[in-house]
């Protein structure tokens, strides 16, 4: 998508509002992580802010990264609480044929840094309106468009904008809205400023083009998001790439799973509280009900995990607990990964052991359905159109499942 733009416009700039990095801890998520700081460096990411989860390997890991890729990460209001200093450049000017464009980025004051080394401890953000208000004026003699990236919300960042005069542009982040057509803040008197929006997790980019005057008012624009789904095509090489990281993570990311359900150290008052209830896997439920998990086997839902494969985020935890069955749980995904890589019989009808159990859900109703496909992941979610697709069993029409 950025090289089909780049190859019909002119003066193209890849940026991010941050917020890239995985959530976790784990060795396969920061591989994942960095993995994508590659890519940005591949596709010549003019900009990128900081937000607290970008943090989570270290600030002196980042910078190395960023160094290795040739990226420049900018942080208004984050500073060190000893020297008072900024810990990223706060802002950075590019000259594109004559005009010149700043970009500067904040996160919301008092929230918690995701950063699991001792550097973290001696970070601190600055209240983000004081620290934009105080930088502007500077900007503005060194810019003729001002872009803030603004990790805040939606809200918070058109009352930003509202208040301190001289943004051009806001990139808002952190709620995940997307907006189809920017928001414009202010009036003609006092000037225009925007506020655009891109959704998360890589679903969306946003392109916005516009014309500037020679005073760095600008004339007129044109705003578009694109959904990245299976429309759009694959750069080659990214997709080697992407090929080449599942496979040197698949192991490693196994193991990981692995140990997060089965590791730990034994808590025999805790474990006497823990049901003794199974997961048995589908194939167990066929022994009666092989008509029911024929059609099952045909269903979106029998391929569940392998939608997370194709895009190297099967041990996303976010993503892995509405694409498996029993995600995290004793006896759930992944102890017996193969039987419960999908959504199988026991994540509606509950687990295996329960049947005949007055707990057992013989006819699950939308409410089940609704606990994975909510307005986040699935905003065009209707129950008959989705059932459809998944219906199965002697009574399916006509049926509440």
């Amino acid at each position: 998508m950025i090289g089909t733009y780049r190859t019909n416009h002119q003066n193209v700039l890849a940026v991010s509002g941050g917020g890239w990095a995985l959530p976790g801890t784990a060795s396969s998520q920061k591989v994942q992580s960095y993995f994508l700081c590659d890519i940005m460096g591949m596709l010549d990411y003019t900009a990128i802010n900081v937000t607290p989860v970008d943090l989570t390997y270290g600030v002196e890991n980042l910078k190395q990264v960023a160094l290795r890729n040739e990226l420049q990460f900018v942080s208004a209001n984050l500073v060190n609480k000893t020297t008072n200093e900024p810990v990223f450049d706060p802002y950075v000017v590019v000259n594109v044929k004559g005009i010149r464009v700043a970009f500067t980025g904040v996160m919301e004051e008092g929230e918690p840094l995701a950063s699991t080394t001792t550097e973290g401890d001696d970070l601190e953000v600055l209240d983000p309106v004081a620290a934009v208000a105080t930088l502007v004026p500077e900007l503005r003699t060194k810019a003729e468009v001002v872009v803030v990236f603004s990790h805040l919300g939606q809200r918070k960042t058109q009352q930003l904008v509202d208040e301190v005069k001289g943004i051009d542009i806001a990139v808002s982040g952190k709620d995940g809205f997307v907006n189809y057509k920017p928001t414009e803040v202010g009036t003609d008197s006092t000037g225009k400023s925007l506020v655009l929006e891109a959704g998360q997790q890589g679903k969306y980019i946003g392109a916005l083009t516009f014309v500037v005057s020679e005073y760095g008012k600008i004339l007129r624009y044109n705003h578009e998001v694109h959904q990245l789904d299976k429309n759009v095509k694959d750069d080659s090489l990214v997709a080697l790439k992407v090929f080449a990281l599942k496979e040197a993570l698949k192991e490693e990311r196994k193991r990981e799973a692995v140990e997060s359900v089965v590791g730990g150290t034994p808590n025999p008052a805790a474990d006497a509280k823990v049901s003794h209830e199974k997961f048995l896997g589908g194939q167990m439920c066929a022994r009666c009900h092989q008509a029911e998990f024929e059609s099952w086997k045909a269903s979106p839902h029998a391929s569940s995990l392998t939608t997370l494969e194709a895009k190297a985020m099967d041990q996303s935890a976010d993503c892995l607990k509405c694409h498996v069955t029993g995600y995290a749980k004793p006896t759930g995904y992944p102890t017996t990964a193969k039987e419960l890589g999908s959504v199988s019989c026991e994540e509606c009808h509950g687990q295996g052991t329960l049947h005949g159990d007055k707990t057992f859900v013989a006819r699950p109703d939308s409410k089940s359905c609704t606990v994975c496909h909510d307005q986040k992941n699935s905003p065009h979610f209707e129950y008959k159109k989705y059932w459809a697709k998944i219906a199965h069993g002697p009574t399916a029409v006509g049926m509440a499942h």
